[in-house]
C-alpha cells in the first residue's frame, strides 16, 4: 500500500507538469477504462505491437469505437476522465472529445520520419472557448483542443534539469517522457496565434498557439503544418523520428467543462 507522501508527490507531480496526461505518447502502454493499468498493445502472436507507420483515422472507423492504434491515456487517477468517442458530427464520423474539469488524452505510437513526411495535416470544432484559459499558465493551462506531436531524440543532450525531472515522472508514473512535445493549442484569448510558449517545468514541451479566443467557434477549422519547420522554429534543431501522436482536451486546471470534435489527423 503506497504511503500518503508516496501518493502527494505523484499527485504533485503530474499537476506540475500539466500535460503528463500525455507523458507516454510515444510508448505502446495502455489504460484500460477504470483507469488501471493494462496490457501493452500486442500483435496476433502476443509480441508487442511495433508502433504504426500511419495514423488512424477516425473518418474511416464505426461510430461508437476507437480506431485501431488509439489508446486512451490516464496519468491522474484522482480526476475525472475526459470521454473520446467517435460519432458522426453532420455528414462526418469525427471524435467527440468531453471533458468535465478533466485531463484525459487519447494516443497514437508512431514510427514516422518528419524529414520525408512533414505535412501535418489536422482539423477541429469548438462551440465554446473559456476567456481564462491561459497556456503560459500553470493554474490556468486548460485548452478545448490540442494536437501534439511527440518526438524522439538523444536522451543523453538533455540538461540536468530536464534529466531529473524525466526521472522523476518515470519513477512516480512509470512512464518516460518523449525527448521533445510540440502541442498544437486553442489558447482562451491571451496570446496571439503563432506565439509560442514553453512548459513551467521544462523547455522539452512547448506550445504554439494555432487559435486563441473565440471568434472562430462552432465551425470545423483546418490545419496544415510544415511538422519539420515548426520544430526547428521552436527548438532550434531539426527533429527527430515522431514516435506518436495524441488529442487532449482538459478542463481540470479552472474545474471546468469543454468539448471539442476532431477529424482526421495525417502526416503527408
Amino acid at each position: 500500500m503506497k504511503s500518503v507522501a508516496a501518493v502527494d508527490r505523484r499527485q504533485w507531480l503530474a499537476r506540475s507538469l500539466g500535460l503528463c496526461a500525455l507523458a507516454g505518447l510515444g510508448a505502446c502502454a495502455t489504460r484500460s477504462p477504470e483507469g488501471e493499468t493494462a496490457s501493452p498493445a500486442v500483435d496476433g502472436m502476443g509480441h508487442p505491437a511495433a508502433p504504426a507507420t500511419e495514423i488512424q483515422t477516425f473518418s474511416g472507423a464505426a461510430p461508437g469505437q476507437l480506431p485501431t492504434g488509439w489508446f486512451p491515456y490516464v496519468l491522474r487517477r484522482d480526476l475525472p476522465r475526459t470521454r473520446y468517442a467517435l460519432a458522426r458530427e453532420g455528414s462526418r464520423v469525427a471524435l467527440h472529445a468531453q471533458a468535465r474539469r478533466s485531463a484525459t488524452g487519447l494516443h497514437c505510437a508512431l514510427d514516422i520520419d518528419p524529414a520525408q513526411r512533414r505535412t501535418l495535416g489536422f482539423s477541429w470544432k469548438v462551440p465554446h472557448v473559456h476567456d481564462q484559459a491561459d497556456v503560459s499558465a500553470a493554474e490556468l493551462d486548460d485548452c478545448p483542443a490540442r494536437l501534439i506531436v511527440a518526438f524522439d531524440g538523444d536522451h543523453a543532450r538533455l540538461s540536468l534539469r530536464d534529466r531529473l525531472l524525466f526521472d522523476q515522472v518515470e519513477l512516480f508514473t512509470g512512464q518516460r517522457l518523449p525527448f521533445a512535445m510540440l502541442m498544437y493549442v486553442w489558447d482562451g484569448g491571451r496570446h496571439a496565434v503563432e506565439s509560442v510558449h514553453r512548459n513551467h517545468r521544462t523547455a522539452r514541451i512547448q506550445y504554439l498557439t494555432v487559435e486563441s479566443g473565440g471568434a472562430r467557434t462552432g465551425q470545423w477549422l483546418h490545419y496544415q503544418r510544415d511538422l519539420a519547420a515548426d520544430y526547428r522554429r521552436v527548438y532550434g534543431e531539426a527533429p527527430g523520428k515522431v514516435i506518436g501522436v495524441g488529442v487532449l482536451t482538459d478542463g481540470d486546471a479552472l474545474k471546468t467543462d469543454h468539448d471539442a470534435w476532431y477529424g482526421d489527423i495525417t502526416l503527408a
